[in-house]
């Protein structure tokens, strides 16, 4: 069930200064946080600030996220140039991200293999994978696996390397979007190099190695297990549903069945943006994320029988990475890699 026309209209109601005003607050947290990651004495002072910079890059990308979908701020225009800016820490091309998320993502999300993010195999095509492709898919569907998850197969495959065919339509964009991160990658790094010797940084030459882990390394490395955390846990539970027949996707609602609304402890949600509260968002992408929660709220009182709420703790999260390893499309059922069901 969607909204109603004029619900759609009052949750769709964007504002540039609230956008505006989220986009810059983030950044601004982020150049601190780099910062500090940078000019700190002590290394584990470093690491703790190389890391939360790691987060606040994915928190940005929230907000990318929404410029994307030209939800966050009336203007079309204004949303473009803030999106861009906003996915250059994270070293995304902005129209490519349009491309695989908006218009692939959306359009087939959880429909094998079109939506090609987290998609899981089925017993038959696990066992047709040569034994360094299983132990890949092993370790992708671990506790560990979105540690490299995004990097491999989104970020370098999907954003860096991308398939030619996908961009063939509008393929000088998407250079001119790749040259933007190049661009912004190079000044950076150029940075970290000319100034570790020349004490800008806490105002004492500082090795290369020590910039470069704690400037870049590790935030990126943090961003990127992020981001492959959260899109694992929207679309990967015992009780949410993957199809591999178009005919039968179509029957289902899967904008509204197949996404997780994941609820973390104390105000991890609010602090990401509400991004969590992900059947609202499927169901209209052109709400803003500072309407999201009131719209997934009125969502749930609606269909909360269908609708998978999901309480985050480790202990929880253990479990669906347990249970969730391949997929049967004919039963609609997760299995274990032995092909014993885990799911109802």
């Amino acid at each position: 069930m969607s909204f109603t026309q004029q619900e759609s209209l009052d949750f769709g109601r964007r504002d540039t200064i609230h956008g505006v005003g989220i986009f810059l607050l983030d950044v601004t947290v982020l150049i601190t946080l780099l910062g500090l990651a940078l000019t700190s004495h002590a290394w584990w002072l470093q690491a703790f600030f190389a890391v939360g910079a790691g987060i606040v890059i994915g928190i940005l990308f929230v907000v990318a996220h929404d410029a994307a979908h030209n939800s966050l701020t009336p203007s079309r225009g204004l949303n473009h140039w803030l999106g861009q800016l906003a996915m250059l820490p994270a070293l995304h091309p902005f129209s490519l991200w349009v491309l695989v998320h908006n218009q692939t993502h959306h359009r087939w999300t959880n429909l094998s293999p079109q939506d090609y993010v987290w998609t899981p195999l089925d017993v038959a095509a696990y066992r047709r994978l040569r034994w360094p492709q299983r132990l890949t898919y092993r370790f992708y569907r671990s506790f560990l696996g979105p540690t490299l998850y995004y990097l491999i197969e989104f970020w370098w495959k999907r954003m860096i390397f991308p398939d030619r065919r996908e961009q063939e339509k509008r393929r000088s964009e998407y250079v001119v979007d790749r040259c933007y991160v190049l661009l912004f990658a190079t000044a950076y790094l150029a940075m970290l190099v000319w100034g570790a010797p020349r004490g800008w940084f806490g105002g004492e030459a500082r090795p290369l190695w020590n910039v470069l882990l704690y400037g870049a390394v590790i935030p990126f490395a943090t961003w990127n297990t992020l981001m492959s955390f959260v899109i694992y846990l929207h679309h990967t539970h015992p009780q949410i549903k993957w199809y591999n027949d178009e005919a039968i996707w179509r029957k289902s609602d899967p904008q509204l069945e197949t996404s997780v609304h994941v609820v973390f402890p104390g105000p991890i949600n609010r602090i990401f943006h509400w991004i969590m509260e992900h059947n609202a968002h499927h169901i209209r992408p052109s709400i803003p994320l500072y309407r999201l929660r009131e719209a997934q709220e009125l969502l749930e009182t609606r269909e909360h029988e269908r609708i998978v709420v999901f309480h985050w703790s480790i202990r929880s999260h253990l479990d669906v990475v347990r249970r969730c390893k391949l997929f049967d499309y004919q039963a609609r059922r997760w299995c274990d890699f032995e092909g014993q069901y885990t799911s109802p």
